[in-house]
């Protein structure tokens, strides 16, 4: 049975909220992570006001962040296979929580951008960890879950500017907006322990019958619809790392969905770092206009709820393959068109596709993986991925410098076409 969408009932939605809530949980942390790793670009002009640094030290301050954060998605998957992915989650979130509130009171722009290595250690732990961990409690709909968990997450950094422009034009300091970000952090950290906590053991919540047919009472537990797996919540055996971790890339299509990934992060990273400077510079925008372009490509992310459910029925090589498809065929019609009207409405198409791919990349990697592992190995294959990622912009900056943004975004296509032939030979 499925839940009606065209008329939901208070008990319906109800019900699915119950069934979902620990989604909700890690997805609004997730938004706070996102948040407080896009604080600091629009804050980047009041740094160099108040403390004198350049834009080499402003770019130094969020490299270093990023560095953090790709640090830390293997230890935080090691971490997330031994002790209970919740923990391990709320103590990331209160390690960024502290490292921001360092930074509000901090007096030097030496000890920010150390805070800010802390808020990229804190953050890094999380996605790795919340993937592992809603792979396993909702097995059956582990796409859907991802991308209800990605589209919220990308508010997070769509709302950080909004909130830094707000706070600036107020008479509240700028130091605010991380302590703002730190107590909301602490309270979504103490909600998702509180609800989910390993001594809890009511996990498993994607089953049909827990979304239609809950227990009649509101009090939780184990049920045919929320059986009780606390035998799952515990601690596994400590596998051998040399061999468990490292012979999981023996496996072919490991190593080759691997290099799609990292082919996808490549091109996103470089798309999203210079879309603005291309809309202005190639195709004659206005930065209005090129603003207003840029945030749509951000807000497709609302895609992700819809292509991960649909890898959850359709399949995710099937779904994956579609969407590398819109990201080359909206990035070709990109480089060639001149329309305003065409160019808004391929952004928003273009970034249906680099979204849509998150969700489903994710779960699929979660089937390749063995569960006991799964958190360890992830998080490998995130550090790989993030740390090609971060070479992006400087290739594509260069490109664009020496040949122009339609050989640069060339370079794009190529690579996402690389990535669509290697999920072909996936198929």
């Amino acid at each position: 049975m499925s839940l009606s969408l065209s008329r939901p009932s208070l008990g319906s939605v109800r019900r699915f909220l119950r069934t979902y809530d620990l989604v909700f949980l890690v997805a609004f942390l997730w938004f706070m992570v996102q948040f407080l790793r896009f604080i600091f670009p629009p804050l980047f002009g009041t740094f160099q006001d108040v403390y004198g640094v350049s834009n080499t030290q402003t770019g130094l301050l969020f490299t270093l962040l990023m560095f953090g954060y790709s640090a830390m998605q293997f230890p935080g998957g090691w971490l997330g296979d031994r002790f209970h992915e919740v923990s391990v989650m709320a103590g990331g979130a209160l390690l960024f929580a502290l490292a921001a509130v360092f930074a509000g009171f901090a007096p030097t722009f030496t000890l920010i951008m150390v805070a800010a290595v802390g808020i990229g250690i804190g953050t890094g732990i999380h996605k790795t960890v919340a993937i592992a961990y809603l792979s396993r409690v909702y097995p059956e709909r582990t796409g859907l879950s991802l991308g209800i968990m990605d589209t919220i997450g990308q508010f997070g950094g769509m709302l950080a500017p909004i909130v830094v422009v707000g706070l600036l034009a107020s008479v509240l300091p700028w130091e605010s907006v991380f302590f703002i970000g730190a107590a909301v952090s602490v309270v979504l950290a103490a909600a998702l322990f509180y609800r989910a906590h390993p001594n809890k053991g009511y996990e498993r919540r994607d089953q049909q019958g827990a979304v239609d047919h809950p227990p009649d009472d509101d009090v939780d537990q184990p049920t045919s619809e929320t059986p009780d797996t606390s035998s799952e919540t515990e601690t596994v055996d400590d596998p051998d790392d040399a061999t468990s971790y490292l012979a999981i890339f023996s496996d072919r299509k490991i190593l080759l969905f691997l290099a799609v990934t990292m082919l996808f992060t490549f091109s996103w990273n470089g798309l999203s770092a210079f879309f603005p400077l291309f809309l202005a510079d190639e195709k004659g925008l206005s930065p209005s206009v090129a603003g207003i372009a840029y945030s749509l490509l951000f807000a497709a992310s609302v895609s992700q709820t819809v292509t991960g459910g649909a890898s959850d029925r359709v399949g995710k090589l099937a779904i994956s393959l579609l969407l590398f498809g819109v990201m080359i065929g909206g990035l070709i019609a990109l480089l060639v068109t001149d329309s305003v009207v065409l160019i808004l409405g391929l952004t928003v198409i273009t970034g249906i596709g680099f979204h849509g791919f998150r969700p489903v990349r994710d779960s699929y990697l979660m089937d390749l993986i063995p569960p006991e592992i799964g958190g360890g190995t992830l998080g490998i294959v995130r550090t790989g991925m993030t740390a090609i990622g971060g070479v992006a912009p400087v290739v594509i900056g260069y490109l664009s410098d020496v040949f122009g943004f339609v050989v640069a975004f060339g370079l794009i296509v190529c690579v996402l076409a690389c990535g669509g032939l290697l999920i072909v030979v996936l198929r």
